[in-house]
C-alpha cells in the first residue's frame, strides 16, 4: 500500500534527527487502491475466459452460474469464530422466527493481513476435499476501514473464488464499497446479517412455493370434486330413470318366467322322486349283501390271526429261553465258579492294567473270597498266556 504524507525534519540535540508526521493524504492512497482494483479485474478477465467474462458492467463467472439447492441446510462458513461477524451470522441464522434448522461447519481463517489471502484459499481448498455435500460457503467478517478489505481485492483469491465448484455468498461487512471476491460470487451481501437473512429467504421463498402448490392443489380439488359430483348426479337421475323403463319393460316377461319355471320344476321334481324311490329299495337290499360279504372275511381274519400269534408267541418264547442260558453263563458268578477272578481298586474294577502302579492297593475278588494284595511290580506280556 503506498501513501502520501507531509513530514517534517528536526533535530534535537539530545536526541538527533527525527521526522515528524504532520498530514496523510487519504485520497491518494485510496487512488492508488482504485486503480490496483481495476487492474485486477482487468488481468481476471484477460487470463480466465473460460470461466470468467464481463457483460456490461457485470462479471459473469463460474461460481455466479451455479444456481443454489431449492432448500439450504448444510453450510461452511469461513472466518474468525471469535469475531462480531460470525456471532452475528450464527445468531440470525439459528434463531429465525421460521424454525428453520441448518448444519453449520466453520473453517477458520484470518480475513485481514498478510496471510489472509493465503489461508482463505486454503480454506476453500480444505472444504472442496471434505467430500461434504455443502449447498453453500458463507465468507463473512465485521465490518472495518476500507484498506482493512484489501485482502478481498486480490487476484488468486479472485480467481479462487470465481472458478470454485460450490455456490458462495459473501457477507464481508462494508456497506459503501463493493470488493472484487463480491462481484466474482454466486450471491453478494453488505454484512454477515444480510447474508443469513438471504438464506432464510431463501429456504422461507421455497417453502411460499409449497404452500401456494398447496393452495392450489386444495382449490382444483375443490373445483374437481364439485364438477364430479354434479356429474354423479346427472349420473343418478340417468340411472333411475333407465331403470325404472327396464323394470317395467321386463316385468311381464319375468312373470311369464315365473310360471314356466314353476312347471318345469314340478316335473323335475316328480321324476326326481321315481329316482329316489328306485334307489332307495336298491340301498336297502344291497348293504345286506356286503355286510354278510364282510362278516365272512372278518372271521377268516380273526381265524388267521390266532394260528399265527400262537406260532409267533411259541417262536419268541425259543429265543428267550436261549438269551436266558447266555446270560446265566456269563454271569459274574458263573464266571468266578471257573477260576476267574476281578481286580478292583479304590472301588473300581478294573478292565486293564494300564492304570495299575506298584504300591497301588487292590482287591482280588474270587468265588468265595476278596483277597487284599499290593503291586510290587508290574511286567508287561508279549501276548502268550499259559493257562
Amino acid at each position: 500500500m503506498q501513501v502520501l504524507v507531509k513530514v517534517k525534519v528536526e533535530f534535537h540535540t539530545a536526541y538527533g534527527f527525527s521526522l515528524v508526521l504532520h498530514d496523510i493524504d487519504q485520497s491518494f492512497t485510496l487512488g492508488n487502491i482504485e486503480k490496483q482494483r481495476r487492474e485486477t479485474l482487468l488481468k481476471l478477465v484477460a487470463e480466465n475466459p473460460s470461466f470468467i467474462h464481463k457483460v456490461g458492467e457485470e462479471y459473469i463467472t463460474a461460481n455466479k452460474k451455479l444456481k443454489l439447492n431449492t432448500v439450504i441446510q448444510n453450510i461452511a462458513i469461513i472466518g474468525s469464530p471469535n469475531s462480531e461477524g460470525y456471532t452475528d451470522f450464527t445468531h440470525t441464522i439459528s434463531n429465525n422466527k421460521f424454525g428453520y434448522k441448518f448444519s453449520i461447519d466453520i473453517y477458520q481463517s484470518s480475513v485481514q493481513g498478510a496471510e489472509a489471502e493465503k489461508e482463505l484459499i486454503n480454506k476453500l481448498i480444505a472444504i472442496y476435499n471434505s467430500n461434504k455435500k455443502y449447498e453453500c460457503v458463507v465468507i463473512i467478517r465485521g465490518g472495518g476501514a476500507k484498506t482493512d478489505f484489501l485482502v478481498f481485492d486480490t487476484y488468486n483469491l479472485s480467481r479462487a473464488v470465481a472458478k470454485f465448484p460450490i455456490p458462495i455468498i459473501t457477507g464481508i461487512g462494508h456497506h459503501k464499497d463493493v470488493s472484487i471476491v463480491d462481484l466474482m460470487v454466486s450471491v453478494s451481501t453488505k454484512t454477515p446479517t444480510k447474508a443469513a437473512e438471504f438464506i432464510i429467504s431463501h429456504n422461507h421463498d421455497f417453502e411460499d412455493s409449497v404452500l401456494l402448490l398447496q393452495k392450489a392443489v386444495v382449490i382444483k380439488s375443490q373445483q374437481l370434486l364439485s364438477n364430479s359430483q354434479q356429474k354423479l348426479n346427472a349420473c343418478n337421475l340417468i340411472i333411475l330413470n333407465k331403470s325404472r323403463t327396464f323394470i317395467s319393460h321386463y316385468k311381464d316377461q319375468l312373470t311369464n318366467f315365473n310360471q314356466v319355471i314353476i312347471n318345469k320344476t314340478k316335473t323335475i321334481l316328480y321324476n326326481r322322486q321315481t329316482n329316489l324311490i328306485s334307489l332307495l329299495n336298491q340301498l336297502l337290499s344291497k348293504p345286506q349283501i356286503l355286510t354278510a360279504n364282510k362278516t365272512s372275511d372278518l372271521n377268516n381274519l380273526i381265524s388267521n390271526l390266532k394260528i399265527f400269534s400262537s406260532k409267533y408267541y411259541i417262536n419268541q418264547r425259543g429265543y428267550i429261553g436261549h438269551y436266558v442260558s447266555i446270560v446265566k453263563l456269563m454271569s459274574p458268578k458263573n464266571i468266578l465258579k471257573k477260576g476267574f477272578a476281578i481286580v478292583s481298586h479304590n472301588g473300581k474294577i478294573l478292565k486293564s492294567a494300564d492304570a495299575i502302579n506298584p504300591g497301588n492297593d487292590l482287591v482280588i475278588t474270587m468265588e468265595k473270597y476278596d483277597v487284599n494284595t499290593k503291586v510290587i511290580s508290574k511286567t508287561k506280556k508279549d501276548g502268550e498266556y499259559n493257562l
